[in-house]
């Protein structure tokens, strides 16, 4: 006890003598917009995904064939995606507003301006809908999200080597005179019913099977939502995976366990989306730590190390997912169920030293120890790793047992162990890393902990994962073949 006081009371004034942050050199206006910037984008995406107008199967059926016009049936489904965008172009749009102008006027100003935008968007959506030429939408915001948040994280890193603080141009408290602003309001508000009346003649354009379609995966991702279930969240919205321009080789495949390691990097080499992933889950981090008034506050930056890492893990995670679903494949495979698992963790443990390294390495940039920071980053690498695999194996909801009532509907009373399955892993991998972004560097002792550490947990949380599970509502687990 009293060994461990005083380690206690010497971490603590380690904290408290902790060195100020001289590599915050953005400004907190820049990453907001660059933060805001990448939720519209997903957002954008979320809608394409989406339709953003829909219709449910029985609609389909039952109205979409009857000799009348369809605008009047869809009608509602427009001015359902167009208030749900603008309620989250208010919501989103709050802080970058508040960040760049705290005038009343100026404030209700860019709030009107971010709400007619999305109105904007969402009937060139539809346009483009109607049109048949929608499948690029996506793509192109999820390149616009990566490069938002990994742009400024490089820009920030290249200014904290280079000495160099960006100005913070907010704080100037941009404003336009009134005749100007009332002017582009005009304009913006033009273009948004011009845009909205065009989209509401297209509406008779769409093809039942393209309504049919979005309409399928909309209720797919609503029954997730309100059942709780990211894992089927993320199945109802999943992009594809790219066929390859010209055939993989394989020749290092000697051994069974070598081709679920195959299969797996062909799945990551065949997704730029899941690359996207991986430099947005490495840059985020990074983003936190060099912007003023963040990376004074370690906690934060320890929040963001947690979501960004977290990101990148669930990317690594889809063939485990894919094959909780399906596990036929798996079963194929002359290996036990335990072989297969441990499988699975090798392309997740190899990927993440780079991301998780690299993303640690640049989070302690100015402290004076490259080295320490880029291994302490590298050896959280077997938790995060086996956090992907506990996740994506983790059994499905359970719905033949008792149900609880809440805000969403029914749900399994065992929905929230269900929900952190995973990333509890990944937040106790975490701890070495916050412990040193509180003391302000990564000492040795500190990174030899680490690895022992997430090399336990990586371990516990592979060997608890379980394949081959039922479907929900089934009961007990099938028997591994």
């Amino acid at each position: 006890m009293a060994l461990c006081g005083g380690t206690v009371s010497s971490l603590r004034e380690q904290i408290a003598a902790r060195p100020a942050a001289d590599a915050a050199v953005l400004p907190g206006s820049l990453t907001a917009v660059a933060v805001a910037l990448s939720l519209t984008a997903g957002l954008t995406a979320l809608l394409a995904r989406l339709g953003p107008v829909s219709a449910t199967p029985a609609t389909v059926v039952w109205w979409l064939p009857l000799p009348a016009g369809r605008r009047g049936l869809l009608r509602g489904e427009l001015r359902r995606a167009v208030g749900l965008a603008v309620a989250t172009a208010l919501v989103v749009g709050v802080p970058v507003v508040l960040a760049w102008n705290r005038t009343p006027a100026g404030v209700l100003a860019g709030l009107a301006a971010g709400a007619l935008l999305a109105v904007t968007a969402v009937a060139v959506l539809v346009v483009r809908q109607a049109g048949g030429g929608g499948r690029w939408v996506p793509a192109v915001a999820g390149a616009v999200t990566a490069l938002a948040l990994v742009g400024p994280a490089v820009a920030g890193c290249v200014l904290a080597g280079l000495g160099v603080a960006l100005p913070d141009v907010a704080g100037r408290a941009w404003s336009f005179p009134a005749p100007v602003a009332l002017g582009l309001l005009g304009a913006l508000l033009g273009a948004a019913v011009l845009c909205l009346v065009l989209a509401d003649r297209r509406l008779a354009d769409l093809s039942a099977g393209a309504l049919r379609a979005s309409g399928e995966t909309a209720q797919y991702a609503t029954a997730s939502v309100f059942s709780l279930d990211t894992r089927e969240l993320g199945r109802a919205l999943g992009t594809t995976v790219h066929r390859p321009r010209r055939p993989l080789s394989w020749r290092w495949v000697q051994h069974p366990w070598q081709a679920v390691v195959a299969g797996d990097l062909a799945v990551l080499a065949r997704s730029p989306w899941r690359w996207g992933q991986l430099a947005v889950g490495a840059a985020l981090p990074v983003l936190a730590a060099r912007t003023e008034g963040l990376a004074e506050v370690p906690a934060l930056v320890a929040v963001t190390v947690v979501l960004g890492w977290w990101t990148a893990a669930t990317s690594l995670g889809e063939p485990s997912r894919r094959a909780s679903a399906a596990p036929a494949a798996d079963r194929g495979l002359p290996l036990g169920g335990a072989a297969v698992v441990w499988a699975r963790a090798v392309v997740p443990a190899a990927a993440l030293v780079g991301v998780c390294g690299a993303s640690a390495l640049l989070v302690g940039q100015g402290t004076g120890a490259p080295v320490a920071w880029l291994t302490l980053g590298a050896v959280t690498a077997p938790a995060w790793a086996g956090a992907a695999v506990r996740a994506g194996y983790r059994p499905d909801l359970d719905w033949s047992g008792p149900v609880l009532a809440s805000p969403m509907g029914a749900v399994p009373v065992g929905v929230s162990s269900t929900l952190v399955r995973g990333p509890d892993v990944g937040l106790l991998g975490t701890t070495p890393v916050a412990l040193a972004l509180l003391l302000g560097t990564a000492p040795w002792w500190l990174v030899g902990a680490g690895l022992l550490w997430s090399l336990a947990l990586g371990a516990l949380a592979v060997g608890t994962a379980r394949p081959g599970l039922t479907r929900p509502g089934a009961g007990a687990p099938r028997a591994w073949c």
